[in-house]
C-alpha cells in the first residue's frame, strides 16, 4: 500500500483517477490538492450515479471518512460536502452511517 501511494504521489494530480484519489486521501495524503478535486468529481457524478437506487463509492466514503480534525484545515471542502451528502439518495447502508458521522461530527443533524 505504502509504495502504491508514493507511485500516486509522483502522478500529476489531473491525470489520478477517482479511485486514485480515495486511496491518496484514505492515508491523508496530498490532501490540500486531492479533497478539492475529489469534491469536484463528487458534486459532478455522485447525484447522477445516486439516482440509480444504491450507492456506494470509494471516493465519497475516503471523503467522509477522514478523522473529523482534517475539516479544520479545509473548513470551506467541509461545508460543500455537507451541501452535497442530502441531495444523495440511495446510499449503501454503511455510507449512509459514515455520512451521519460526518454531518454530526460538524454540528450538522
Amino acid at each position: 500500500m505504502v509504495r502504491n501511494v508514493y507511485e500516486l504521489r509522483r502522478q500529476p494530480i489531473g491525470a489520478l483517477s477517482p479511485w486514485d484519489l480515495a486511496r491518496l486521501i484514505g492515508q491523508g495524503v496530498g490532501l490540500p490538492w486531492a479533497l478539492p478535486l475529489a469534491l469536484e468529481i463528487l458534486e459532478e457524478t455522485a447525484p447522477r450515479l445516486a439516482e440509480g437506487g444504491f450507492y456506494d463509492d470509494d471516493l465519497l466514503s475516503a471523503v467522509v471518512r477522514r478523522d473529523p480534525a482534517t475539516w479544520s484545515d479545509f473548513p470551506g471542502i467541509a461545508r460543500q460536502v455537507e451541501e452535497l451528502l442530502p441531495e444523495l439518495t440511495g446510499l449503501s447502508p454503511d455510507l449512509q452511517r459514515a455520512a451521519e458521522r460526518f454531518l454530526s461530527s460538524r454540528g450538522r443533524p
